[in-house]
């Protein structure tokens, strides 16, 4: 052992004595940090994303900073904000809790070596990721969670008893960091959350980065990258990263844009019926952020034999040159969610069933094979490899109440076999004679509004040209005249309002963007390309658009303008509500103006 190996070792230890139950939380946390600082050597963004020590509630500031715990020890320290994101452990789980909807820089490169670190270790089973969506005392509200509990220590095992002036919630009422976006498509009488949006575009032009594009690499894209590949569990060796073991879970219970996404890319992705998925970034006059949607969007489908597979490039389109906001139907028709599980109340499910899964060391059913005292180990194939991660899957699937694959997985070769009058049950099985659990059901295709608009209008937007899309678009909508008041034209009229929804969507939109998105999405569908590769040239490009001067991005900026979602504050009705305006003052009119070689600065091709 060298001498720096033995100096590290014995700061390590000394670090180590003064571990004490007796110690608060916070200054058990800050031990906790000096020992994986000196023994793992971790960057100090790592600690930009707290990783609770104990089963202590991990309680968030008040407006003033100040802890929202009413028993906080005397060294508790004042933080200036809430962190982005809180890591806790249950049992042999972990859980992110996502805090805010946009996490800072710094806070995106500790998430991504939080989650390697997490996914890489086998003495745990599973890494789970969702906003704090769970207050058991606040009867299913989801804005005021203020502790970061797993939901089922949120009931019954917090001390409320000696509360004063803090209602009936745990730790007084969480500060408003989250705001609670009205869904867009079910009337604005109903809202949701905003579980992410992986930044606010606005800080970091505040924050300077927009006028240095080697900073703005260096310090939001890079880690943008990097917490892409953390999540989907790609070896990096450039940062001598270890290979991903457990799965990562995604339970978001609201809406998700843009970089948000790159939250969404591990094993499992599991949707509730409020969760929804928008690309937002052209009204910002911004196109994809290096996450892989110009790689992914186009192939949505395709990895579990879904119908929608067959319109991916339309679908790829609609999402992101009209803003369309996928809902969860949408997401599980299309891949881009895993599993439907209905209501957020599953994820007290589910942290209840990973917390008693064995690691993933210890889920193997055969024994290793004996070895002699002094024979050499030889490197075998893992004959329990299969059985690894098996159990995870099946509780999953037990909380869900259906998958993305569908009849394709589970009836593929039972066609046959099934009832020709609801494809649901075997023919010899009579459903009035057998219980529910004995009969053997199918699930049969997934419905989607997403997927049928892009069949619908699949020519549109297979045009070589955002403008040709346009143009294919609104002589569609000029047809709503010839069918208004007609009888039996009902859907013409649908279709015809549904392609002037597209054509104004689009022209809020920057038209540099839109055309800079089109090329990104049309050039990660050539053959060869990866999630690599499309992600460099997202990067690329959207360095450009941040950086170029009098550009979109920059007048947007200036503007103060919104992105045209709309806020509902907490505790109000839905009738106190405010909608963002959106911006207009691009530098091109339409898309018509938007020239080749501009496009082409932009991508960088």
């Amino acid at each position: 052992m060298s001498s720096l190996q033995m100096q590290t070792f014995r700061e390590a230890r000394r670090a180590a004595k003064r571990i004490s139950p007796k110690l608060s939380p916070s200054a058990l946390a800050g031990v906790a940090n000096d020992v994986e600082r000196i023994v793992t050597g971790a960057p100090p963004s790592a600690f930009a994303i707290p990783q609770a020590t104990r089963r202590d509630a991990f309680a968030l500031n008040n407006a003033d900073g100040s802890t929202s715990n009413p028993y906080a020890h005397g060294d508790e320290p004042i933080r200036a904000a809430n962190p982005g994101a809180v890591v806790r452990p249950i049992g042999t789980a972990r859980r992110v809790f996502l805090i805010n909807p946009s996490l800072t820089p710094e806070e995106i490169d500790g998430l991504a070596y939080r989650i390697r670190t997490m996914a890489s270790n086998d003495a745990i089973n599973s890494v789970i990721v969702a906003n704090p969506l769970e207050d058991a005392t606040c009867n299913g509200d989801m804005t005021d969670n203020a502790t970061c509990l797993p939901s089922f220590m949120e009931e019954g095992e917090t001390d409320i008893t000696n509360l004063k002036n803090y209602g009936e919630r745990p730790y007084g009422k969480k500060p408003e960091v989250i705001k609670n976006i009205l869904h867009e498509r079910f009337g604005d009488g109903l809202s949701m959350p905003y579980v992410s949006s992986g930044y606010d575009a606005r800080k970091m032009h505040e924050m300077g980065m927009t006028i240095d594009k080697a900073r703005l690499e260096r310090e939001l894209m890079v880690p943008l990258v990097s917490l892409s590949k953390a999540v989907r569990g790609s070896y990096d060796v450039t940062i001598n990263s270890s290979a991903s073991k457990v799965p990562l879970i995604t339970l978001p219970h609201g809406l998700v844009t843009d970089a948000g996404y790159s939250l969404l890319l591990g094993s499992y992705v599991l949707a509730t019926h409020s969760a929804a998925f928008r690309v937002l970034n052209p009204l910002r006059g911004l196109a994809f952020d290096p996450v892989g949607l110009s790689y992914l969007l186009p192939r949505v489908g395709w990895e579990f034999n879904q119908a929608s597979s067959e319109h991916s490039a339309a679908i790829a389109r609609i999402l992101a040159l009209t803003g369309y906001e996928a809902n969860a139907e949408d997401m599980v028709a299309t891949g881009l969610a895993t599993h439907y599980v209905g209501g957020p109340h599953k994820l007290n499910f589910l942290e209840r069933a990973l917390m008693d899964v064995n690691s993933h060391e210890c889920q193997p059913l055969h024994p290793k094979p004996k070895k002699l005292y002094g024979q050499e180990h030889e490197k075998k194939y893992d004959i329990n490899e299969i059985f690894h991660n098996v159990t995870v899957a099946n509780v999953i699937q037990h909380v869900s109440e259906y998958d993305a694959a569908g009849a394709s997985e589970y009836g593929c070769y039972l066609k046959d076999e099934l009832d020709e009058e609801t494809g649901l049950f075997l023919k010899d099985k009579d459903p009035s004679t057998a219980m529910p659990d004995e009969r053997n059901q199918m699930y049969g295709e997934l419905s989607s509004d997403l997927v049928n608009w892009a069949a619908t209008f699949r020519e549109a937007f297979d045009e070589p040209t955002v403008e040709g899309t346009m143009e294919h678009l609104r002589e569609i909508a000029a047809t709503r005249d010839q069918f208004e008041g007609r009888s039996g034209c009902e859907e013409d009229m649908m279709v015809a309002e549904q392609a002037r929804s597209f054509v104004m969507n689009m022209e809020k939109r920057s038209p540099l963007a839109l055309c800079v998105a089109d090329r990104l999405l049309r050039l990660g569908t050539e053959q060869g390309e990866t999630v690599d590769t499309c992600m460099e040239r997202e990067m690329a490009s959207q360095i450009r658009l941040f950086t170029k001067g009098n550009g979109d991005f920059a007048r947007w900026v200036e503007s103060g303008k919104g992105v045209g979602l709309v806020e509902m504050p907490w505790g109000d009705s839905s009738l106190m509500r405010k909608r963002e305006d959106t911006f207009s003052g691009w530098a091109h009119s339409g898309v018509k103006e938007v020239s080749e070689d501009e496009v082409k600065e932009m991508v960088g091709v």
